[in-house]
């Protein structure tokens, strides 16, 4: 009797410093922890991952929280580590023939062997012809373009899709247009040409957000180039994710951000604009357009409703991000009924102290974790960050007035 095949995804949620391409410009103040940890960042790819499902970390987990998601029918116990050295993950696992050869085996086992990776660079390409796997991602070239903030303005002027008027500058001319700019809206936007989590996004009002801008831009490259705008007055900034195939493409949700004072992403909520049916129409056009210049997998996108009722896309990110993560584990604990569920997706809490999962979850308590049994609750994620006393979280519940109790009563704090 022939043994049964299935098609095996690879999570590799590496983040490549290099494919980021973070300068002094990205305003870090501690350089050495946002590299410590960006190699914690990979464990996110769990809430993505089925129980078959391989996935490539540069530690493992605490096992009590690896079976706590397979519970929930998320994860999996299949949990690989490269033992050599490397500036990525990828690398690492480029330079572990014994690893390598361990993944070309699963491949003779299954009918494909497919690497997900966070953003498609080249050295996943490389591991996917070394193991006989396919990757779902575009050329790396093609993830490049998409995540380089100058690219949008162009796609929606290709589409004839409304756009916010942006000035393209480098770091010679920046100051000169944002006065230029300042003086005649009071208020503007200026976007790094990358970006990441927020940083390389400033909102200048007044001389004094200006002069901070200008000591951070002094630290600058001179190629470096910007987007500086109008900002507009907002009442909601929805964000749509897709995932793109070859002959798919595939809505995950829609929610709202949460942008503090900074425009720095705080999370996501169940969206309550009106205005749904527009923007469908405008992300699934940008979409198709993506799908057909070869783009595949993960995207999000965001957009901006002004008060006057005009929709805006402002971004697009070619890789998972945290509404990516959240609303699949959504899909996941309710494949027929999320969209009767309210929840709210919060990246970067800080607990105040290092904790450990099995502490966490004495912590929150017993009836606040979220359960199959209960089908509310609080789901932990980013569990690698507990060594700083930080984690991401998604709450989820009935309605919004529970998902306002739940929240009030959280034992944890935003980080500022």
């Amino acid at each position: 009797m022939p043994v049964s095949t299935q098609n095996l995804n690879i999570f590799i949620h590496t983040v490549h410093r290099s494919e980021l391409k973070l300068t002094a410009g990205s305003h870090i103040n501690n350089q050495e922890l946002f590299k410590a940890q960006l190699n914690e960042y990979p464990e996110r790819a769990l809430l993505l991952s089925t129980s078959s499902d391989y996935i490539v970390l540069n530690h493992y987990p605490d096992e009590s929280y690896l079976d706590y998601l397979v519970s929930l029918g998320i994860g999996t116990h299949n949990i690989l580590l490269p033992t050599v050295t490397g500036e990525s993950l990828s690398e690492r696992l480029l330079n572990d023939k014994q690893l390598l050869n361990l993944l070309r085996n699963l491949g003779k086992s299954a009918n494909e062997l497919t690497i997900q990776p966070y953003i498609s660079t080249q050295a996943e390409r490389q591991i996917a012809e070394l193991i006989n796997a396919s990757v779902n991602g575009s050329p790396p070239e093609l993830t490049s373009q998409v995540n380089n903030k100058i690219y949008l303005p162009a796609l929606l002027q290709e589409l004839s899709l409304p756009c916010i008027e942006y000035e393209i500058v480098d770091t010679t001319t920046v100051m000169s247009t944002a006065q230029k700019l300042m003086s005649k809206y009071t208020k503007i936007i200026i976007i790094g040409e990358h970006t990441y989590g927020g940083i390389a996004v400033w909102k200048l009002t007044d001389n004094q957000t200006l002069s901070h801008f200008k000591r951070v831009i002094s630290q600058c490259q001179s190629s470096e180039r910007f987007l500086v705008g109008k900002m507009y007055e907002v009442s909601s900034s929805p964000n749509i994710q897709y995932n793109i195939s070859l002959d798919c493409i595939q809505k995950l949700g829609i929610t709202e951000q949460i942008l503090d004072a900074n425009l720095k992403h705080q999370g996501n909520v169940s969206l309550s604009t009106r205005r749904i049916a527009k923007l469908n129409q405008y992300s699934q056009l940008i979409s198709a357009k993506l799908q057909g210049k070869g783009y595949r997998g993960l995207v999000g996108i965001d957009f901006i409703e002004t008060v006057d009722g005009n929709i805006f896309a402002v971004d697009i990110n070619g890789r998972a991000n945290a509404s990516s993560f959240g609303l699949n584990a959504i899909h996941k604990l309710f494949p027929d009924t999320n969209q009767q569920k309210h929840f709210k997706i919060l990246p970067r809490l800080d607990l105040g102290k290092k904790l450990t999962f099995p502490e966490l979850r004495n912590l929150l308590g017993k009836n606040n974790l979220f359960t199959k049994q209960n089908e509310q609750g609080i789901l932990p994620y980013n569990t690698g960050f507990l060594k700083w006393g930080k984690l991401s979280a998604i709450i989820v519940a009935d309605t919004l007035e529970d998902i306002n109790k739940w929240h009030s009563m959280f034992p944890l704090r935003r980080l500022r």
